[in-house]
C-alpha cells in the first residue's frame, strides 16, 4: 500500500464558526471551569478581548480538517501544536493541512489556523499512517446466534 499524496498537497480547508454557546458547552463536556471560556465580563477583567477559545478545541478542529480530509483509512499517530495568538468568540476560523513529508504508508502534514484577518493563531504538525481497508466492526448476530 503506498501513499497517494505528494509533498505540497493541501487537504480541503475546514471552516468553522465558533460561538460563545459552543465554548460554554465545550467547557462543560471537558470539565474545564475556567471562566475565560464562558463568562465574557470575567474574561475582560482578566485582560482578554472576549471569550477565549480553548486550546484543545482549536487542536480538535485542526485534526478534524485532517480526519475529514483523509477519510477513514488513515489514523493519526502523533500531533504537536502551539498557539501563536488567542482567538475570541464569536470567530470564523479556517484550518488547513499541507503535506510536508511522505514515507511508506505515512505522511506528515503542517496544520495552520487562520482567523478572518489572515493572521495565523495556531500551527502544528500531525503524523498519519494508512490503516488499510480492514473492517473493525463486529458482524451483527443473526437470529438464534449469540454475538
Amino acid at each position: 500500500m503506498s501513499v497517494t499524496f505528494q509533498v505540497g498537497d493541501v487537504l480541503p480547508p475546514l471552516r468553522h464558526t465558533v460561538t460563545p454557546f459552543q465554548l460554554f458547552r465545550y467547557s462543560a463536556v471537558t470539565w474545564n471551569p475556567h471562566r475565560i471560556h464562558f463568562d465574557e465580563s470575567y474574561a475582560r477583567e482578566e485582560g482578554h478581548a472576549g471569550l477565549a477559545l480553548h486550546s484543545h478545541l482549536r487542536a480538535a478542529l485542526a485534526l478534524r480538517c485532517v480526519t475529514e480530509g483523509l477519510g477513514p483509512l488513515w489514523r493519526v499517530t502523533n500531533v504537536a501544536y502551539r498557539l501563536r495568538k488567542p482567538i475570541y468568540a464569536p470567530a470564523e476560523v479556517a484550518y488547513t493541512a499541507r503535506v510536508t513529508e511522505t514515507e511508506g504508508d505515512g505522511m506528515t502534514l503542517e496544520l495552520v489556523e487562520e482567523n478572518p484577518s489572515g493572521e495565523v493563531g495556531f500551527e502544528g504538525t500531525v503524523r498519519v499512517s494508512r490503516t488499510g481497508a480492514r473492517n473493525t466492526q463486529r458482524p451483527l448476530a443473526t437470529a438464534g446466534e449469540r454475538p
